[in-house]
């Protein structure tokens, strides 16, 4: 060792031979500090991601509830046009006895699956009758190649 590590009392990573570099620890520091930036940033785009995916959440819930009030409301209308249109009836009897069978009629609940339930895909009712024409149409189309298929 040189002189000035003989009579130095601490460690010191900068003191080498008198070829080595001083500078190696201002070195490491500055790449240190560059990968502290690069984690900051990094956790800072995570955090502006999940910001927007919470907007986005919020927004689709609050459609979502809008959506199903809108429904009750228009089931609501419904009813109350069906039941104006519906003849008054003066014996509460039959009706009595219609409700009954009725009760009874419907199916028991389904009881709740155990463990991670996922739905399966639901279809879209909203299609116009060109569309629904166009796949009947693809629809006996692969029908008729398939059963060609197996006549074979």
């Amino acid at each position: 060792m040189n002189e000035a590590g003989k009579n130095s009392f601490h460690f010191n990573s900068n003191i080498r031979s008198t070829s080595g570099s001083k500078a190696s620890m201002s070195n490491n520091e500055d790449r240190y500090l560059r990968a502290l930036e690069i984690q900051e940033r990094k956790r800072e785009i995570r955090e502006e991601e999940l910001e927007k995916q919470r907007i986005i959440e919020e927004a689709e819930r609050a459609a979502a509830e809008e959506k199903a009030r809108q429904e009750a409301e228009a089931k609501a209308a419904e009813e109350a046009a069906a039941k104006a249109a519906e003849p008054v009836e003066e014996t509460p009897e039959p009706a009595a006895e219609e409700a009954a069978p009725a009760a009874e009629a419907a199916p028991p609940a389904k009881p709740k699956p155990s463990g991670n339930f996922v739905p399966g895909p639901t279809p879209r009712k909203d299609f116009t009758s060109a569309e629904k024409a166009a796949m009947l149409k693809r629809a006996k189309a692969h029908a008729a190649e398939v059963a060609k298929r197996k006549g074979k």
